[in-house]
Parts: C-alpha cells; structure tokens; sequence
C-alpha cells in the first residue's frame, strides 16, 4: 500500500515581544517542530510599519511553535546594499567597524557599523572608530538585547552618535549596517523562558 501522504499545516508567524508579538505571515511545515531554526527575512516596513526604514530588513529563526504559531526569535539586522551604495558617492570615505559585544541578558552580538564623511586623513577615521567602540561598550551591556534593538531602531540614538562624531569631523551619514547575533538559538530560547519566569 502507498504511503499517506502527510497534510502540510500552515503555521501563523508571531514576532518577538518586543516587537509587538503580532502575526507577519504563515510558513509552511510538514511537521511543526521541522520548522524550528528556519529562517525568515522580512522587511522593516512588514515588522514596523515604519516607511521610514524602508532601507533595513530584519532576520529572525523559528525558536519554538506549537499546532498554529511558529514563535519568532530575533537574528539580526542589516541595511540594504542599495542604500549602502547610495550612501558611497565620489570623493567620501567610508569608515566601517565590526565589534562584538554581549548584552546584559548575556546575548552576543557582532555590530558593524558605518560613517561616511568627505576624503579625511587616517588618523582621523581611527578616532571615529575608537569613539564609536567606547560608545557601545558602555551602552550594550547596560541594556538587554531586546531594549538594544530598539535603541538601533531609535532615531535618537543614531543623532547622538552622529553629534559625537561630529566634534571629531563633520559626518555625512552613520547607520548600524548591520547587527548579527552570535549567540546559539537554544541558548536564545533559554534566556527567553527566563524572563518570562522572572515576571
């Protein structure tokens, strides 16, 4: 006899919390526990509903489902490579650094972030960089992944880097390029369960 074919399920996607935990879409599973890990790519537009950031996409991993909802945990972060070139015209320099840093909840995260200012001498360019890594080593770890994020997603934050940086030299354009998190999943659903006990 053949085998029975299994029906596929259409599971919901609910964002993070702190996001605002509203469904984005479905995903497709033979089996609902297959879908854990999957990755999902959706602009900032879908999970905002900000137009404003229209040049960012977010990354997340299914971390826990259960029969209708494929729980999503936060991945990452990045600028498109269209509004990165736009940012590089003629006759700039462009300052990229990458750092890791943990947060207070114990979340890796590897930032790379980059200036664009008018063609500066070098000496200059490592000022910005050492400025914006003392920047972030003294707010990352204050603050949980989550309350991170959205301090990135925060204009405020970005024009004060920017004012800073500016006493070193006049800057065109800061941005967080891009934010990956360097921590397992696993590990990711363990400190999340861990809030949540803590409430």
């Amino acid at each position: 006899m053949p085998k029975s074919r299994k029906t596929k399920v259409w599971l919901k996607l609910i964002l993070p919390e702190f996001l605002g935990k509203k469904e984005v879409g479905e995903i497709p599973a033979n089996e609902p526990e297959a879908t854990k890990g999957r990755r999902v790519i959706l602009s900032a537009i879908d999970v905002l509903g900000d137009f404003n950031k229209y040049y960012l996409k977010f990354i997340f991993k299914v971390g826990e489902v259960d029969n209708q909802n494929a729980y999503l945990f936060f991945d990452g972060l990045e600028c498109t490579r269209d509004y990165v070139a736009r940012m590089i015209r003629r006759k700039v320099d462009r300052t990229d650094l990458v750092v890791d840093k943990t947060t207070k909840d114990g979340v890796t995260l590897r930032i790379k972030t980059i200036v664009v200012t008018r063609r500066v001498p070098s000496g200059i360019r490592t000022k910005m960089r050492k400025r914006i890594d003392e920047i972030l080593s003294k707010e990352v770890p204050e603050l949980t992944m989550d309350d991170f994020i959205l301090k990135v997603l925060s204009d405020d934050f970005k024009n004060s880097i920017i004012s800073t940086l500016n006493k070193i030299y006049p800057v065109r354009h800061f941005e967080f390029r891009k934010i990956e998190v360097k921590t397992p999943l696993e590990e990711l659903v363990k400190i999340e369960k861990a809030k949540k006990e803590a409430k």
